[in-house]
């Protein structure tokens, strides 16, 4: 059985903003994609979402490049991780519409279980920011 894992293209994100933060200066996508493994087309893909989500931005040109939208203190994991997947939910159970096969959302000691799990783990993502990945 298999549990919540993240696409590699989340993977690949979060490498990607990493990488910005080190640099800490503009950065194309050929440079991105070849400090960090990420296929060129990769890049692309990922830095369009991340632009449209405010995290990273595009400077257009011949000297053009990418770098960070806000400060590395501001950008979650949390943050990267819920531009790039569908869900970050562990259950079904667990998305808005509260989808329950046994229409027992309300008392399923199985579901308790996963809210308080679900939690955590958002607590964890949203408290991890980029410069505490940076800084140990």
């Amino acid at each position: 059985m298999q549990m919540m894992q993240l696409n590699v293209t989340t993977d690949y994100a979060i490498r990607t903003v990493l990488y910005l933060a080190i640099k800490n200066e503009l950065a194309t996508a050929n440079e991105i994609a070849m400090a960090m493994g990420i296929p060129p087309s990769y890049v692309l893909k990922i830095t369009r979402k991340l632009v449209v989500a405010g995290i990273i931005k595009r400077i257009v040109g011949a000297q053009g490049g990418f770098l960070l939208a806000k400060k590395q203190t501001e950008i979650s994991l949390y943050e990267i991780i819920n531009v790039l997947e569908a869900t970050t939910k562990l259950n079904r159970c667990l998305e808005a519409d509260r989808y329950c096969s046994r229409f027992a959302t309300e008392n399923c000691p199985v579901r308790a279980f996963y809210c308080e799990l679900q939690s955590l783990i958002e607590k964890k993502l949203q408290a991890m920011t980029v410069a505490s990945l940076l800084h140990g």
